[in-house]
């Protein structure tokens, strides 16, 4: 059982989750821009102490706000997941600006403003646990990908640095999903391999909080492919990838 507190939680694979850690007895704090959704995801929860805090993770203040909220009813505040994020494929060239601003702020510096204001709670309790969740879209440049794989690959560095500062107080954990079944790639018109239900997401990340490595990666037989692609030299992935003029 833990005081969890989960940014993201009004869909896809935040509510999975939700349920998922209030089965395991969890006590959950849900965030998210939509509090209908919270509050109707709350009346399915098992126990009725949750807390339904809405908030936009991409204004500061609002976040320094609900954290103090969630500590004036809890004595601790022992996990943060944050998984906050919005997409829209789109490529380079044909970019809607207005839109790209928007995923880099949701997908990147609401993360930076969620990891700045919980650090100093979550510092000072023994076991305390910081997961935020990227994508393995953001392993390496792919077609169509942009501005969420750029978001993406901005949140990967940022969780290996906190890792790195502040990994001795507090168990740091990056999150990279493949293709999960949302109104998300929902909007994709490809084919995406390996893709798996929120549900099963849930119970991958679920298990990886409780392990001891770094990196929640899902489904294995679709992220180490991708982990294999990371790891090649540049000339050889972009021949791959059909660009003869590296």
């Amino acid at each position: 059982m833990a005081y969890t507190w989960i940014i993201g939680a009004s869909a896809g694979i935040g509510a999975a989750l939700a349920r998922q850690l209030a089965g395991q007895g969890d006590s959950l704090a849900l965030s998210a821009r939509n509090e209908a959704a919270l509050q109707q995801l709350h009346e399915e929860l098992p126990r009725s102490d949750h807390l339904v805090v809405a908030l936009d993770v991409c204004d500061n203040e609002a976040v320094r706000q609900a954290r103090d909220n969630i500590l004036r009813h809890w004595p601790r505040l022992e996990r943060v997941i944050y998984l906050a994020g919005i997409y829209q494929p789109m490529r380079m060239g044909e970019l809607d600006l207005a839109e790209t601003r928007k995923i880099l702020e949701v997908n990147l510096l609401g993360a930076f403003h969620v990891a700045e204001s919980v650090l100093p709670a979550l510092s000072g309790t023994p076991g305390s646990q910081l997961a935020l969740c990227a994508s393995v879209a953001g392993y390496r440049g792919l077609p169509h990908s942009q501005p969420y794989g750029a978001s993406k690959a901005g949140l990967i560095n940022m969780v290996e640095s906190l890792k790195v500062e502040h990994g001795r107080k507090v168990d740091i954990k990056l999150i990279n999903p493949g293709f999960v079944e949302s109104r998300l790639t929902d909007k994709n018109d490809f084919y995406m391999p390996a893709r798996i239900s929120a549900e099963a997401a849930a119970k991958a990340i679920a298990a990886g909080l409780a392990a001891s490595g770094f990196e929640v990666h899902f489904p294995k037989r679709f992220t180490v492919i991708m982990k294999c692609l990371r790891a090649l030299p540049h000339w050889l992935y972009y021949r791959l990838m059909g660009t003869s003029n590296f």
